[in-house]
């Protein structure tokens, strides 16, 4: 055996330890991404919503977001009934037609993300120290334009004490 087949050999031997840790390392971290959960895209309704023509069709089906727009002319169905339950949660209308298994392994290419599920807040109105002082204000102006009621109001309760102190 010549002195390179030699070295070759030694060489191979010091270094198959190494690739075999590489490779249970490799498959570790396969296994680690695998458990990951995969980040999708979140769509609001609203977004939604806007994709709801033919040339342009999404369906939320199990709060899943799919764009169906090039199955659309190879849905058995037809595509009019496609078309009917884009831009919405069309889970009721894909339940009730009864789909086969393979029909939503199929779904799985048309994937594109979820829906946001996360109720939508009002917004609230911000009150300020402010308005108390302007709904006074405002009250205010109100008893300057419409000053005889308080002015009626005073005099009949004036005269009552008056009179109900004069009997005693």
């Amino acid at each position: 055996m010549s002195a390179w087949a030699r070295s070759t050999i030694h060489i191979q031997e010091e270094l198959e330890p190494k690739f075999e840790e590489q490779n249970l390392q490799k498959s570790e971290s396969v296994k680690i991404l695998e458990s990951m959960p995969t980040l999708t895209k979140i769509f609001s309704m609203q977004e939604i919503s806007q994709h709801n023509e033919r040339d342009d069709c999404w369906v939320v089906i199990d709060g899943k977001v799919y764009d169906v727009t090039s199955y659309m002319d190879e849905h058995p169905g037809g595509d009019d009934v496609l078309v009917n339950a884009t831009g919405k949660d069309a889970t009721e209308e894909f339940e009730d037609a009864g789909h086969s298994k393979d029909a939503r392994e199929l779904m799985q290419q048309y994937f594109i993300g979820e829906l946001d599920l996360t109720p939508v807040i009002p917004e609230l109105e911000i009150f300020t120290k402010e308005q108390p002082a302007y709904m006074v204000q405002k009250l205010m102006n109100k008893v300057t334009k419409h000053w005889a009621v308080p002015a009626t109001i005073v005099g009949i309760s004036a005269i009552a004490g008056i009179l109900y102190l004069r009997k005693k």
